[in-house]
């Protein structure tokens, strides 16, 4: 990994700041869901809800500190602080599911949080370093996002089932076929799927030149989303083989006329 000189002020991807990053998230999420699974936890009812639920509110706070920070009108951007990214929907939905325990919200946070928000963790659009405010703005969104679905999923046992992929892939064409012409007319890129600023590339980029990468896009989304689900769906059937079948009961003795 290479290690830009002055780390504190500009982040590279890949570098000894990105691994740092990752690994005290990791850290973190994995103490929490050790402490979910903690006997006085795990056994009562009344502890889970109350451990979730204030997980969820810390969660609300991040994303609204989070969106104040883009929002301040001594560096607003229209073109990049509106809440209209998948990020910036997924920093409200992923920890109200937490709260409110409603299966659609938990399947946005697993399909949309941690299947696509988490590729801001493989290649952050980041150019800050941790001597900036931008880039504990960036990480706590984003950790918000990932976090609480892998703590959904692991800590809560969140398990997806096909009716919550097919849900996760019909808002998907929802948010494109909304966010899509207002990226058009306004000359913008929310949700990666308008034209790319000349000076901001995107690794979307790769898939080719806009508006054609658009259903790539989409597609690629989909792929992501059901090779999430799959691990799933094999564990199922592995265990539904393994489970003994169940006799059907022994038909009762006549009784004496």
């Amino acid at each position: 990994m290479h290690q830009n000189s002055d780390w504190r002020h500009q982040f590279h991807p890949y570098t000894l700041t990105h691994a740092c990053v990752v690994l005290v998230f990791l850290i973190f999420v994995a103490a929490m869901v050790r402490l979910r699974h903690c006997e006085d936890i795990a056994t009562v009812g009344a502890h889970r809800r109350f451990m979730d639920k204030s997980l969820g509110w810390i969660g609300l706070g991040g994303a609204m500190f989070v969106q104040a920070a883009a929002l301040r009108p001594s560096v607003f951007d229209y073109r990049t602080a509106l809440p209209l990214h998948v990020c910036d929907l997924m920093m409200f939905i992923a920890p109200i599911a937490l709260i409110i325990r409603q299966r659609w919200l938990r399947a946005l946070a697993y399909f949309w949080g941690l299947g696509l928000s988490s590729l801001s963790f493989v290649y952050p659009d980041l150019k800050f370093g941790p001597g900036d405010f931008p880039f504990w703005v960036f990480w706590t969104g984003h950790a918000v996002i990932v976090g609480t679905a892998l703590y959904d999923v692991t800590g809560r046992l969140y398990r997806p089932h096909w009716r919550d992929w097919f849900f996760a892939v019909a808002c998907v064409f929802i948010y494109v076929a909304v966010i899509f012409p207002i990226d058009a007319i306004f000359q913008l890129n929310y949700g990666y799927v308008g034209r790319s600023f000349p000076n901001r590339p995107t690794p979307f980029d790769l898939l080719g030149p806009w508006p054609q990468r658009v259903p790539l896009m989409v597609l690629f989304a989909i792929v992501v989303m059901l090779l999430l689900l799959v691990p799933w769906l094999i564990a199922r059937k592995v265990h539904s083989r393994h489970q003994p079948a169940v006799s059907s009961p022994a038909p009762s003795p006549a009784m004496p006329t």
